[in-house]
């Protein structure tokens, strides 16, 4: 479950337009951009418009209902990466981002 919520976070550095591509993110790059932060979070959270990270949005019930399921050995290695940045850097983003996203939550 913590590596789907990291997932989450991770996807949207990555999304522009509607695409996804776990492999190119920089998860401590997007977290030192306070307002790039904080907008993809409000996003995931459903607190504001999403824009250009609608297509992260749109993919993350999937990726943290299947936990990367599809992903290629080198995509779930980056989320393993993603996962454990933000669990260590911002704690409150990836369990807000666990606690809504997590398999029992979405059966609601």
């Amino acid at each position: 479950m913590m590596r789907v919520v990291i997932l989450l976070l991770t996807v949207v550095a990555v999304a522009i337009g509607n695409k996804f591509n776990i492999e190119d993110l920089d998860i401590e790059k997007l977290l030192s951009n306070e307002e790039k932060s904080k907008a993809a979070f409000a996003c995931l959270m459903d607190q504001k418009p999403c824009g250009e990270m609608q297509g992260l949005r749109d993919t993350i019930p999937e990726l943290i209902k299947t936990k990367c399921g599809q992903c290629t050995p080198k995509q779930k290695q980056k989320f393993e990466h993603i996962s454990k940045v933000l669990s260590e850097k911002n704690s409150e983003y990836f369990n807000a981002l666990a606690l809504k996203y997590s398999p029992s939550a979405q059966s609601n």
